[in-house]
């Protein structure tokens, strides 16, 4: 019988800082997005004083960045750092975003793009992957099989919405991951 290994487990080993982790998967699943100290703590549901330590860290590494908007620093993902593409593939994998575009984008060919929406979107690790579904003649039985696949490979329950195509207003809150033609 196959365990099932959560995705958080495969990193938990080699970056022992739950706090630093939870930076890494919040910056790094989508780049677009920037943070405060405050609005980090309360996001991720940690102490102010930990995610201070870590977003230091982070930025004498060169992985993050900061500039200062008033009296607050805001930190965001430094795109010239050499490990940025290594990183963002590694959290990718981990959140289970590959092994949803892997499934999908192989097996339906009406398809034009795939969005990662909720809190995934945000950065944040959750227990499913909310996505949409962009293209023509989407057979919704069969994307149900494979979204229960993809909670085989990865433990994430999939809320998968079809769409022929994606509203500018939820665009907007969501995250581009797979787009036919374009190389990712």
């Amino acid at each position: 019988m196959k365990t099932q290994t959560h995705s958080l487990d495969l990193l938990g080993p080699l970056i022992t800082s739950k706090t630093r982790l939870k930076l890494l998967l919040r910056f790094f699943l989508n780049q677009d997005l920037s943070g405060y100290l405050q609005g980090l703590s309360k996001e991720l549901d940690e102490n102010t004083n930990s995610i201070r330590v870590e977003l230091n860290r982070l930025e004498e590494s060169g992985l993050l960045s900061s500039e200062f908007q008033g009296r607050r620093k805001l930190y965001h993902v430094n795109l010239a750092h050499p490990l940025n593409s290594d990183l963002t593939s590694i959290v990718r994998k981990v959140s289970g975003i590959d092994a949803l575009v892997d499934k999908v984008v192989d097996n339906l060919p009406g398809l034009s793009q795939v969005w990662i929406c909720g809190a995934l979107a945000r950065g944040i690790q959750g227990d499913s992957i909310d996505c949409s579904l962009i293209g023509t003649d989407l057979n919704s039985k069969y994307i149900s099989g494979l979204s229960a696949r993809v909670k085989e490979l990865t433990g994430k329950k999939v809320h998968a919405q079809i769409l022929e195509r994606m509203p500018r207003e939820r665009a907007a809150v969501c995250l581009l991951v797979w787009e036919k033609g374009v190389e990712q």
